[in-house]
């Protein structure tokens, strides 16, 4: 009997969620593009969540009175939601966005001191790192199937591969790791570094993060290897916030939003200026 040449449960799962993916993100962009582009940076300030229009340069503020540092922030594309974490206030928020009316939070889930957080769109999961518990806990769009997904060092930065399930995760022992979520697997990818922001660019398979100490925004193979310095901000212990879309990372910088072009040519440019420390970024290309 001849060995069957088809693919494992496991690869035709894979294969699976990255079409998904990647038709999700097409179905998403033909639509904007028939819209109209609305490309638009979020960013957190002083306990509010800013809107700076990159169209027209309008800046808006969206939610105020926090009563909170807010260090991480992610939308979800299909349901229309930003997700955020409020360190002080050991809870992990939602509002629509964009919305037609006076924008609103929505409690998602209970937290202690949460740092950072990641969705997966895929599987309608939030993922967040409580710092202090040293614990990365999931839980449901809505708030439901709460659990402790691994415990480790003091955690800090978050990110997601959906196609391979690996989530990567930076602990305060200057380590970069990754926890594969499908069977428990847990591997270091990088030491020695300070890591605030960590992204992926699913199409180049790369990862980024924000060295903290040093302010250079460095990138490598999703194993770790082939690492490369991309650019220096020229500014330390001030960069908290990254978010990758493709060839582009946006970049919290003190009291700056640095865009950082990788391809073809790596070039980094100010897009916006505030008054005060930027704790957090998200880059929104919507109708």
């Amino acid at each position: 009997m001849p060995a069957s040449t088809g693919l494992s449960t496991s690869q035709d799962n894979i294969v699976m969620k990255y079409s998904v993916f990647v038709s999700i993100e097409l179905l998403i962009f033909l639509c904007f593009i028939s819209r109209g582009l609305q490309n638009k940076i979020i960013f957190s300030i002083n306990g509010s969540i800013i809107e700076r229009d990159l169209l027209n340069d309008v800046v808006s503020t969206l939610v105020s009175n926090l009563q909170s540092n807010i260090y991480s922030l992610d939308y979800d594309y299909k349901t229309g939601y930003v997700f955020f974490p409020r360190h002080n206030k050991n809870d992990i928020l939602r509002f629509r966005y964009p919305s037609e009316t006076a924008y609103s939070t929505k409690f998602v889930a209970a937290a202690r001191e949460p740092i950072a957080l990641v969705i997966d769109p895929l599987l309608n999961h939030v993922y967040w790192t409580e710092i202090y518990q040293q614990k990365i806990y999931r839980c449901d769009f809505d708030g439901t199937n709460k659990i402790s997904i691994l415990q480790d060092d003091q955690l800090y930065a978050i990110t997601l591969d959906y196609v391979n399930s690996w989530l990567y995760y930076s602990t305060k022992t200057n380590k970069i790791r990754r926890y594969r979520l499908t069977s428990g697997e847990k591997q270091t990818v990088k030491e020695s570094v300070d890591v605030t922001g960590l992204g992926i660019d699913a199409y180049k398979n790369r990862l980024y993060w924000m060295e903290y100490q040093r302010g250079d925004l460095e990138s490598s193979e999703l194993n770790g290897t082939n690492s490369i310095k991309v650019v220096s901000t020229n500014k330390t212990r001030t960069n908290i916030g990254i978010y990758v879309y493709g060839s582009k990372i946006y970049c919290s910088n003190g009291n700056q939003i640095l865009k950082v072009t990788v391809s073809p040519i790596t070039m980094a440019e100010v897009i916006h200026t505030d008054t005060a420390g930027i704790n957090s970024v998200l880059f929104y290309y919507g109708e």
